[in-house]
């Protein structure tokens, strides 16, 4: 069994020829078989796939305990090697959820390494029922995020309450609003963001306090976050 990094599993990914591979979804049951062509479950399939594949390739990886988060733990640690794995079809903008936002901007206070956890984004291609990879990117999660006109943080809402942390266009060089520059920038419009939805200053500058204070004492860093 081997320990990689999420940076070592794409190249290998890369390095297997997955974007001349090609790939159907099936479904049986009870003698019937069935070919799926819609996307809709395309992103979970693939999110198995990759755990197949993993355990094909003898790549250690074990999925969280009682969480919805990570999709993977790469380590035995459960502070580093966290690794979501997300899809898109790639001829769209992504439009995946992230996290779920009151989960995540509570999360980070117990687990603020989650702020460093690797995304692996598979854009892929789906036609008649057959799929191909046409891209992987390894991002982190200011990298896939951003403001919006009208918010600090991309996220979607429904009659105004915040649901999910969407991604922004970071596929494409077009786009009017770019990604975060650093987990820095990331943090401060979730603080921002965070701030309107309780409406609760105190409480939420202690959130952040907690936050900079245990991601300095896990790692020796310090966040420096402009608000």
């Amino acid at each position: 069994m081997r320990f990689i990094t999420a940076e070592e599993l794409v190249n290998e990914l890369l390095q297997s020829g997955i974007y001349d591979a090609e790939g159907r979804i099936t479904m049986e049951l009870n003698g019937t078989s069935v070919e799926i062509k819609e996307n809709d479950t395309v992103g979970n399939i693939l999110q198995e796939w990759l755990g197949q594949w993993l355990k094909d390739n003898d790549i250690y990886f074990r999925p969280p305990e009682g969480q919805s988060f990570p999709d993977f733990y790469l380590q035995e640690s459960n502070e580093v090697g966290l690794c979501e794995m997300k899809a898109y079809c790639a001829k769209r903008t992504p439009a995946f959820d992230i996290a779920n936002f009151d989960s995540y901007w509570k999360s980070i206070e117990l687990n603020p390494r989650r702020l460093d956890s690797d995304y692996i984004i598979f854009a892929y291609s789906s036609n008649d029922g057959i799929i191909k990879i046409e891209k992987i990117f390894l991002k982190k999660v200011w990298e896939i995020t951003s403001a919006t006109k009208d918010f600090p943080l991309k996220c979607q809402r429904k009659n105004g309450q915040i649901y999910n942390i969407r991604p922004c266009s970071f596929n494409s060089k077009r786009t009017k609003v770019p990604a975060f520059s650093s987990k820095e920038e990331f943090l401060a419009a979730l603080y921002r963001t965070v701030l309107s939805h309780t409406n609760k200053a105190t409480e939420t500058r202690i959130w952040l306090n907690n936050v900079i204070k245990k991601y300095k004492n896990d790692t020796g860093y310090e966040l420096i976050i402009n608000i």
